[in-house]
């Protein structure tokens, strides 16, 4: 699992609530994807980095934290999967999802970033790469508003380093089944 708290910065929003397992551990700012056999959101995990199944099922990114460490509390409306010693926030068992917006992601490849890059799922939840960004794998687009310099008349790609470049991603995702965008 991530780092808790990623830095994410949302320009555009679409916020959707979409059904958890309330026992599920994830991160505000993780990238969540639909499970079709359980019908709740799940984060992305490490094997779902460039794959199309994974990205037809994006739902977009968790703008909730599963447990809320600070309060020892889940989200569930019941005891029902907490562990225990663990109480129950009385909140129903969905989250809010971004669907539509600009998320500020780090990269866990060595590419190089232009405007409209094609990107997919990396390593862990929190993080994109470009490599293996192609067919039913995409999952967003590189923003424009990221910091590129114009040399000659031509844009110069950002030049990423893996784990520490961050660069705004416009989401895109596939599974839009349950948002009205």
């Amino acid at each position: 699992m991530s780092i808790p708290f990623n830095t994410v910065k949302i320009e555009k929003l679409r916020v959707s609530q979409v059904p958890i397992n309330p026992s599920t551990a994830f991160n505000s700012g993780d990238m969540m994807k639909w499970d079709p056999v359980n019908l709740v959101a799940t984060p992305i995990v490490a094997s779902d980095a460039a794959n199309a199944t994974s990205a037809a099922n994006f739902l977009g990114v968790s703008n909730d934290t599963n447990p809320i460490t600070s309060l020892g509390e889940y989200l569930a409306p019941t005891t029902t999967g907490i562990p225990a010693g663990a109480q129950a926030s009385g909140t129903p068992s969905r989250i809010a999802i971004v669907t539509r917006g600009m998320c500020l992601f780090t990269v866990d490849d060595n590419s190089t970033y232009f405007p409209g890059d094609a990107v997919t799922f990396g390593a862990d939840p929190q993080k994109i790469r470009k490599s293996g960004a192609s067919g039913g794998a995409i999952i967003g687009y590189v923003a424009p508003e990221n910091s590129f310099a114009v040399s000659v008349g031509a844009t110069q790609g950002i030049v990423a380093t893996a784990n520490v470049t961050q660069i705004l991603i416009n989401i895109q995702p596939a599974f839009n089944k349950l948002t009205t965008l």
